[in-house]
C-alpha cells in the first residue's frame, strides 16, 4: 500500500492531502527475464512429452482430462497427438517413426522401425533429454545445440553455432542405436520383399501350430485350409504338408510330403534363412538367393502389371529405365510440370 498527494477544493482554497493507493498484486513482482532459464522450461516440457509418449506405446492407462478441464484449456474436441512417435504412412509392416521434439519443433527423426525398436528408440530419447544440462549446455553435441536454438527461436534469444558431428568426441546415439531406414534404403525393393516373405512364414508357422484343431476352434485368421507356403499333401488329412518358399510372388523351392512336426521345423528354418539375407549386399552366389533377387526384379519391372509409356520401360524393352544393383530397385525417368520427359539419373 502506498500514499499519493492530492488536492481538494475547500471554500476558496485548495487543500493538499494524501490518499491511500492499493496494489492489485499485493506487492508481488515478477522476476527479470534474464533471471529465468527458458531452456530449463523446455526441458521439463520435453520430459513430460516423452513420458507420455512412452506410456502410450506401452499401452499404459493414462488419466484423461474431464470434458470440463478440456473446455477450460481449449482442447475439447481436439484429438490429442502423441509428441514423440507416430505410425508410419505405409502400415504394411506396422512400423513407426520416432522423433525428438523440443520447444514444439522436430529436431531429429528415425523412420520405419518396428514397435520393439520404437520402444528402445524412445528410451534413448528420454536418456538424452535427462542428460541435457540447462544451466551449462554441452554445445559440442550438435543435438543439444539444435535444441537450444529451438528454444532461442521461441523466446527471441541469440542462437548458438551447431557443430559438425565430432569424430574425436563421441556422444551417445540419440535413438539408442536404432537406425531405421534412410531414403536410400527405403527404395530397396529386395529388402521389402524379404520382409514380406518373413511375414508370410510367420503366418504359416502360426497356422501349423493350430492346424490339427477343429477349424472352428482356431483363431479367426487361421480358419483356412492352407496358406501360400503350406498345403496339406492329402486332401482330408493334416498329417503331411507340401511346403514352399514363396518370394516376390514366385515359388523358389518346394519340398513335398513333410510330416507336421518336421514341417514346423522346416518353416522355422526358412524364417532363419530369410533373416540372414543381407538386403543391401545379397550373396548372389547362393542360387536360392539369386532366384529370390531375380523374382524381385521381375515383380517390380516397369510395365509388368500395367501399361507404361514407352520411355518408362526397361532399356531392353526400348525404354530408359534400368535396374540399380546399388539401390536394388528400378531407376526410372519422370515428367516435369510441362509434361516433358526427364531421363533417369544414371549415377544411381
Amino acid at each position: 500500500m502506498t500514499a499519493a498527494c492530492h488536492f481538494r477544493f475547500v471554500g476558496s482554497h485548495f487543500v493538499m492531502g494524501t490518499i491511500k493507493v492499493t496494489d492489485p498484486f499485493g506487492g508481488v513482482r515478477g522476476d527479470a527475464v534474464k533471471d529465468t532459464n527458458p531452456f530449463a522450461i523446455d526441458k521439463m516440457t520435453a520430459l513430460k512429452d516423452i513420458n507420455f509418449s512412452i506410456d502410450q506405446i506401452e499401452g499404459r492407462r493414462i488419466k484423461k482430462k474431464s470434458i470440463l478441464e478440456q473446455m477450460r484449456d481449449g482442447t475439447w474436441g481436439v484429438e490429442e497427438k502423441i509428441p514423440n512417435w507416430e505410425p508410419a504412412e505405409d502400415q504394411e509392416f506396422e512400423n513407426y517413426h520416432v522423433m525428438l521434439r523440443w520447444s514444439g519443433r522436430e529436431i531429429a527423426k528415425v523412420r520405419n522401425v518396428s514397435k520393439k525398436e520404437a520402444k528402445i528408440a524412445l528410451a534413448g530419447v528420454k536418456a538424452f533429454i535427462n542428460n541435457v544440462n540447462p544451466s551449462n549446455p554441452d554445445f559440442t553435441n550438435p543435438l543439444v545445440a539444435k535444441c537450444y536454438n529451438s528454444t532461442a527461436k521461441t523466446y527471441g534469444l541469440d542462437p548458438v553455432p551447431v557443430p559438425e558431428t565430432s569424430k574425436d568426441r563421441r556422444h551417445p546415439h540419440l535413438f539408442a542405436g536404432i537406425r531405421g531406414d534412410d531414403s536410400a534404403l527405403s527404395r530397396n525393393r529386395f529388402m521389402k520383399d524379404v520382409l514380406r516373405a518373413i511375414k508370410l512364414v510367420d503366418f504359416s508357422i502360426g497356422w501349423l501350430e493350430c492346424v490339427d484343431q477343429n477349424i472352428r476352434k482356431r483363431p479367426a485368421e487361421y480358419r483356412i485350409k492352407h496358406t501360400r507356403l503350406c498345403k496339406p499333401t492329402y486332401r482330408d488329412a493334416v498329417t503331411h504338408f507340401d511346403c514352399s518358399l514363396v518370394f516376390a510372388n514366385e515359388t523358389i523351392v518346394t519340398e513335398k510330403n513333410i510330416p507336421l512336426p518336421r514341417a514346423k521345423i522346416a518353416l522355422a528354418s526358412m524364417r532363419g534363412w530369410l533373416r540372414r539375407i543381407d538386403p543391401e549386399k545379397p550373396d548372389l552366389t547362393d542360387p536360392n538367393i539369386a532366384k529370390c533377387y531375380e523374382a524381385t526384379k521381375i515383380r517390380t519391372k516397369p510395365g509388368r502389371y500395367s501399361k507404361s509409356k514407352p520411355e518408362l520401360l526397361p532399356m531392353e524393352d526400348g525404354g530408359s529405365s534400368y535396374w540399380s544393383t546399388t539401390l536394388h530397385c528400378w531407376i526410372t525417368g519422370s515428367y516435369d510440370k510441362d509434361g516433358v520427359f526427364v531421363p533417369p539419373d544414371w549415377s544411381e
